[in-house]
């Protein structure tokens, strides 16, 4: 897993600047600021801003890790959710398996919840081969993957 501690190391995993989602006040501590930032680029989301798009189907897809990064990921998640319309066939595909990668783990991590929501938004197609061969060994993933299937809440 790629750790990312500050802005500038996200800056440096995407290869692009965030200077347009940077919080307006200067923030010392470099956790804070990366979080700031990713708060501004979720918002960004919601404004149907592209590179916003891009940058959360980036990180979780890459999941690196970051301080607040379940927050930070579940939090794109769920913008994510609000325009789906916004992804492309790519991006679906890769949260789709992204989200298929992380059922099938020993232990399911929180933000997976989040990324189930989102692509239970995808069409059945696009999500039907994936998790048919997910193996849920953990209860959480068992009853996720049999949400997805049922179409369920």
């Amino acid at each position: 897993m790629i750790a990312i501690a500050s802005l500038e190391e996200l800056e440096e995993f995407l290869g692009e600047k965030l200077d347009q989602f940077e919080p307006g006040l200067p923030i010392a501590h470099p956790g804070i600021r990366l979080s700031q930032a990713c708060k501004h680029v979720r918002r960004a989301i919601l404004d149907d801003h592209p590179a916003a798009v891009r940058i959360a189907c980036r990180v979780i897809v890459e999941d690196p890790g970051m301080p607040f990064g379940k927050l930070i990921k579940s939090g794109f998640a769920r913008a994510l959710k609000q325009r789906v319309h916004l992804l492309s066939e790519m991006q679906r595909r890769g949260l789709a398996a992204k989200t298929c990668a992380l059922l099938g783990l020993e232990f399911c991590p929180r933000e997976t919840e989040d990324y189930c929501k989102l692509i239970k938004k995808f069409e059945p197609s696009e999500l039907l081969p994936g998790i048919q061969q997910v193996h849920a060994s953990d209860e959480k993933s068992r009853t996720l993957l049999q949400r997805l299937m049922n179409g369920s809440p």
